[in-house]
């Protein structure tokens, strides 16, 4: 058996017990090599005393013979996804940069096995078994809150201080410069980490970009209606799907008209779960239709849907909508973590002028940020946890990836940012949503083409442009 890897570096006024901990193990779907273990870190970074966190890391060592000095570490979306339960997909994803390097998967505090700090409370009906219209629901935060403060001062949940955690990490597994991949919210860690530490950073890659100071889902509204008015277009233009939808824009408004009006209560048969009934208001209508733009895929759906409500029939929407509502109360999710950070580093940013602006013609409006602004009224937040300037300008090597049909990070969010990165090099996916989806053959050896290379200067990225569309759905 392999040596188990142990004691590397000790951080001074650190835990007596925070040296790296792994040993090998198995992980399904998953080849050659790993290691798991925990790395303990102190709650209050500033202080260096008391409460202590034991951080979960997954590393998936090199595969081939040459070894690289300079490792992959992955930053995950959110804000409040635990990065290492995803090994098996990374490892997929990643298997050409695999090759000479490590993938190195740390859950940062308050998400994963690092103290997760999630919210079942989000997910809990009435005692009828009926659930209301909000996502974040005052009472449901109120007791979550209150669980959570049991254990974890939530003041102390921010990007910054887990980033902070992230390059204690690196340093004490021994790697001196890192390479950086950060998805969604996770863009925003990598570019706190740039600003921290960027002589620790040797390249970034991204997808699905999220510039520092539009942390906060200002944009959801007015970016969800240019996804939605591009679908319609692409249906436009489409002899099968104009024919069979001629009224696309017309319908969906007259469905939120109806539903402002007066919401629809609707009943969702389960099959692991009791039958329950859920209210569909205007707002939680509008959030299942922007999650559905997501993903070409579901995109691709969106009009028969459309048709359907129209007419009547809400039996695809229902349990739609309950899995909308009930989305931050899994445990695949930290929504502890996540207020932490909308409500300490986007929120305070938001004015009502800009949400006027930016929600007005919108089939999604304002449901989203009166729903997180009211949550964020009595969550703990930091006083300096909001990142400091509008963008990060640095001089580090970085590749943009962006899904051309992404309707909450889209294209011209990279583009901001690429204005402050001189090293940077943006490349728009045809016929790509938020995820990676179709994109991971062609991003994985795009990543690790620039990983290897330190630079995109000259790479080829042609791939990007030919992933195939994907044809509307009938029925």
């Amino acid at each position: 058996m392999r040596t188990v890897l142990l004691l590397l570096v000790m951080c001074l006024g650190a835990p007596a017990s925070a040296q790296p901990l792994l040993s090998p193990c198995t992980i399904p779907e998953v080849d050659g090599e790993a290691d798991c273990g925990t790395y303990r870190v102190f709650e209050d970074r500033a202080t260096r005393r008391g409460r202590t966190i034991d951080l979960n890391i997954v590393v998936l060592r090199a595969l081939g013979p040459e070894r690289r000095p300079d490792q992959l570490f992955v930053l995950q979306g959110g804000p409040g996804q635990g990065v290492a339960q995803l090994a098996d997909f990374y490892g997929r994803l990643f298997a050409e940069v695999r090759r000479a390097r490590d993938i190195v998967l740390v859950d940062l505090r308050g998400t994963g096995k690092s103290n997760l700090l999630s919210c079942p409370q989000l997910g809990l009906p009435d005692a009828a078994g009926q659930f209301d219209d909000n996502l974040l629901a005052p009472g449901a935060v109120a007791a979550c809150r209150e669980s959570l403060e049991q254990r974890a001062d939530l003041t102390k949940y921010t990007t910054a201080l887990a980033i902070g955690d992230l390059d204690e990490v690196r340093g004490a597994l021994g790697y001196e410069r890192i390479n950086l991949y950060g998805t969604s919210y996770g863009t925003y860690a990598a570019q706190t980490y740039m600003r921290d530490f960027p002589g620790r950073v040797r390249t970034v890659a991204m997808k699905g970009v999220v510039p520092h100071g539009q942390l906060a889902p200002l944009f959801h509204a007015r970016d969800g209606e240019t996804a939605w008015q591009e679908l319609v277009q692409r249906c436009a233009a489409d002899t099968r799907c104009i024919a069979a939808y001629p009224r696309l824009d017309e319908d969906l408004r007259a469905i939120v008209a109806r539903l402002t009006r007066r919401p629809e209560t609707l009943t969702v048969k389960q099959s692991s779960a009791p039958t329950v009934t859920i209210t569909l208001s205007a707002g939680l209508f509008g959030e299942v239709l922007r999650n559905m733009l997501y993903t070409p895929e579901n995109a691709a759906r969106v009009p028969s849907v459309i048709r359907q409500v129209a007419a009547g029939d809400f039996s695809t929407v229902a349990p739609l909508a309950v899995r909308t509502r009930n989305g931050l109360s899994s445990v695949e999710i930290s929504a502890g973590f996540f207020l932490s950070v909308i409500c300490g580093e986007g929120m305070p940013s938001v004015s009502p002028a800009a949400i006027a602006a930016n929600t007005r013609d919108t089939f999604a409006g304002d449901y989203r940020l009166r729903q997180q602004l009211r949550a964020c009224d009595g969550w703990p937040r930091a006083s300096d946890s909001a990142p400091r300037g509008a963008a990060i300008t640095s001089s580090i090597p970085v590749l943009m990836l962006s899904g051309e049909m992404d309707p909450v990070t889209p294209p011209r969010r990279a583009e901001e940012l690429l204005a402050q990165l001189p090293k940077g090099t943006h490349v728009v996916v045809a016929n790509n949503g938020h995820p990676f989806g179709k994109l991971e053959g062609c991003g994985n050896l795009l990543i690790a083409k620039f990983i290897e290379a330190g630079s995109m200067q000259g790479g080829e990225t042609a791939c990007a442009a030919a992933l195939p569309s994907v044809p509307f759905v009938y029925f």
